[in-house]
């Protein structure tokens, strides 16, 4: 029997087809997701798994067919029991038959992969925020993830709306002048600064747009531009504080607090992580890769709800 893995975020769906071993046979891709609670929420999820999920099957040559168990790390997601995994569940359900379904937020799934169980913490920078740890009492902290809207600081997405505030700011007079707005006009195109607002406003620029913006204030940031240099260590100060709020929840006693960094603003925001550990100053954590990429801990959360020996299953992704 076979076992699917799923990683849910806001500008992509991973899918991986393992055997229950933990070899890998075949993975695909799909859109991002929206909140399950949006309009065409829903839709969305349905159609950005089907596409992963075929994909995945058709790399490992196989029809799509019943599968042992489904492991989905997805966005928007609280946790198990909430209203959005019941959502989640049933729309799987409809694509691929499981016997178990193992569904978390895309935090939690992350957590597993990076640490393997074991007591530990990660960072998540991606298009969102979000911070996850899970304390040695086997309790879950959880810190931000509150979404774009209002919250989701230092991430890709928080990154891209600063940049656009600081070209605004700019020309109106109430900020710096900054080369964000030469970067922004060749980013999209333009002469005219003002005609930016009709494009960030269309409907299908959202979360994924502003995101796709981020790379451009660490950019700007090493090119010694000032009013990037100070988006980029407000953004990594937030993530720190948010770092020492959960290391003040995790009540870790063995120091100091391993701690993994995931997520793509981490690799194409330049001068994010060097930020973050400055920011960081003397808290006790040991920054570590991740044992395993965040689709390998949702693999490993179905393995382990099918009863199967998911430590086993770990080693051998490892080896891959």
């Amino acid at each position: 029997m076979y076992v699917l893995g799923i990683d849910g975020g806001q500008t992509s769906t991973k899918c991986i087809l393992l055997t229950l071993e933990g070899h890998t046979l075949g993975t695909g891709n799909g859109g991002g997701l929206l909140h399950l609670a949006a309009e065409s929420g829903v839709t969305r999820l349905r159609s950005s798994l089907q596409e992963a999920i075929k994909a995945a099957f058709e790399a490992a040559s196989l029809p799509v067919q019943p599968v042992c168990a489904i492991g989905l790390g997805l966005t928007g997601v609280e946790n198990a029991e909430s209203p959005e995994a019941e959502l989640a569940r049933a729309v799987v359900r409809e694509l691929v038959p499981a016997e178990r379904i193992w569904i978390e937020n895309d935090g939690v799934a992350a957590l597993l992969g990076a640490h393997l169980g074991a007591a530990g913490a990660v960072v998540i920078s991606g298009t969102g925020s979000i911070l996850v740890g899970l304390r040695q009492d086997g309790r879950l902290v959880r810190i931000g993830g509150w979404g774009w809207l209002v919250g989701d600081e230092g991430s890709a997405v928080w990154f891209g709306m600063a940049a656009a505030r600081a070209v605004f700011h700019a020309l109106d007079g109430i900020g710096a002048p900054t080369a964000l707005t030469t970067l922004l006009r060749m980013h999209f195109g333009v002469d005219d600064v003002r005609s930016l607002k009709r494009l960030l406003y269309a409907a299908d620029f959202g979360a994924r747009g502003f995101a796709a913006l981020a790379p451009l204030v660490g950019r700007a940031a090493a090119e010694a531009d000032d009013v990037a240099q100070s988006i980029l260590a407000e953004g990594a100060s937030a993530l720190a504080q948010a770092a020492q709020a959960l290391y003040k929840a995790m009540d870790f006693a063995e120091q100091p607090l391993p701690l993994a960094l995931i997520g793509g603003a981490w690799e194409h925001v330049p001068g994010l992580r060097q930020s973050f550990e400055k920011a960081l100053g003397q808290l006790s954590v040991q920054l570590r890769a991740p044992a395993l990429a965040p689709i390998y801990g949702a693999a490993l959360g179905a393995i382990r709800a099918s009863g199967a020996d998911w430590r086993y299953a770990a080693q051998n992704m490892q080896r891959r």
